[in-house]
């Protein structure tokens, strides 16, 4: 299974529990219903999205996300390390094309290279979340490439 950056623990492995201190949760968090009953964080094994391969969000993991990065305690992963990493690289290519979109739209909007890519990492991004594609940004470069 995989474990995040963790190492690989073995299939016959027990699953492991730490405590939960919910007073480091986030204000929204601790509106939740688990507030009031939660006491420890336990693995949580869990099939990759993406990859399919088995995975375990640690106890230790779910302390790190709830009380130090303040997450929803409502989170749960869908993505093994390595798939989330790509999925971030993209939505950081995503964000830099409309950053440049934002400040050269017109010269942008006749650069088939550009809109290329641009609609190229839209549809790799669809391949690591579980919810429906941007179909109106997928229309949207297609009329701007048949025009450009």
């Amino acid at each position: 299974m995989k474990r995040g950056r963790a190492e690989a623990r073995a299939p016959d492995e027990r699953l492991s529990a730490v405590p939960a201190d919910v007073e480091q949760w986030s204000e929204k968090s601790k509106q939740s219903v688990a507030y009031g009953f939660k006491r420890e964080y336990q693995d949580i094994p869990y099939n990759c999205w993406h990859c399919k391969a088995a995975c375990v969000f640690t106890a230790q993991d779910q302390r790190y996300t709830f009380e130090v990065k303040k997450a929803s305690i409502d989170q749960r992963r869908t993505l093994c390390a390595s798939c989330w990493s790509e999925s971030h690289r993209i939505r950081l290519a995503l964000r830099d094309c409309e950053e440049r979109w934002a400040r050269s739209k017109a010269q942008l909007s006749v650069d088939k290279e550009f809109l290329s890519r641009w609609s190229g990492l839209l549809v790799a991004l669809e391949a690591y979340v579980a919810y429906r594609p941007d179909a109106a940004k997928k229309d949207m470069f297609a009329k701007l490439m048949a025009r450009a």
